[in-house]
């Protein structure tokens, strides 16, 4: 680590008696219940903590950001970030080489660094760094957000879901669960579209869990969240004007299956007609 990242450099401006250093980020992710060795799945956006401080070297500043996550998990962690293109549903050739990520500018600096690889998945790909990059990186499924897919080995590990400035609205997990429940407002679809890896570029086809676009199926999560946070499956630390949020995937799932078989649609902003 730079020394000065524990030192004078500050992140954020949170008013004039208050500024965001990286000791203060490191604590943070510390106090949400990260620890070393920990397998994180991260959505973030670093634009909310506060106004920009004494950084103004954009990569630098993300690089800051990453490495506190790296510290907090060391060297036998896992630090997983979507990198999410959507491609095959917009008709788009995916390329995990070039193709940019759409969630976040975090997400796409992280992709680009050394030691990251990026799963071949033409909706929701993501990018993982780490001791089990192989674990989730190889041998998925073509299916979004079956057992297979990134969402259920994250569940299978027991890996920890982090809300680095964001609420429950992002997280696509949320539709692991939906998937294993078979929620009636979703169904199964097919897309397929052309893959280029390297010089090589061939057709496949993987399938997404998608809402009825005629049923007025309006995601809103914030129940679960407050629900999470009140029964202690969430944990929330204040950090500048947002905060961090951390919980185990395999309790966020059970809670929200729980939650499902009370009501179907408490994932929904309205009941919908099926």
């Amino acid at each position: 680590m730079d020394c000065d990242e524990r030192g004078k450099d500050y992140l954020y401006i949170c008013d004039d008696s208050e500024k965001i250093y990286y000791a203060d980020i490191a604590d943070a992710l510390c106090s949400a219940n990260i620890e070393k060795g920990d397998i994180i799945f991260v959505h973030s956006d670093v634009s909310v903590f506060g106004k920009l401080g004494n950084i103004r070297d954009r990569d630098k500043f993300l690089g800051m950001i990453l490495n506190a996550f790296k510290e907090a998990v060391g060297s036998e962690g896992t630090i997983i970030m979507p990198t999410f293109t959507y491609s095959f549903t917009k008709g788009e050739t995916y390329c995990p080489e070039t193709s940019p990520s759409t969630v976040g500018v975090l997400t796409e600096f992280f992709r680009k660094q050394s030691g990251v690889t990026r799963t071949i998945h033409p909706i929701f790909s993501a990018a993982v760094w780490g001791k089990e990059k192989a674990y989730f990186t190889e041998g998925l499924s073509k299916d979004s957000f079956d057992d297979d897919s990134i969402f259920g080995k994250l569940r299978k590990k027991k890996g920890k879901l982090v809300f680095f400035g964001v609420d429950f609205h992002v997280m696509t997990f949320l539709h692991h669960i939906e998937q294993k429940h078979v929620v009636p407002y979703r169904y199964m679809k097919s897309f397929t579209g052309r893959i280029k890896v390297g010089d090589k570029e061939y057709e496949d086809t993987y399938t997404y869990y998608v809402r009825y676009l005629d049923k007025n199926v309006v995601t809103d999560a914030s129940r679960f969240e407050r629900y999470a946070l009140e029964c202690g499956a969430l944990k929330e630390v204040k950090l500048g004007y947002s905060a961090v949020k951390v919980a185990r995937s395999n309790d966020i799932f059970d809670v929200g299956y729980e939650l499902l078989d009370k009501d179907i649609f408490f994932f929904l902003k309205d009941k919908v007609m099926i």
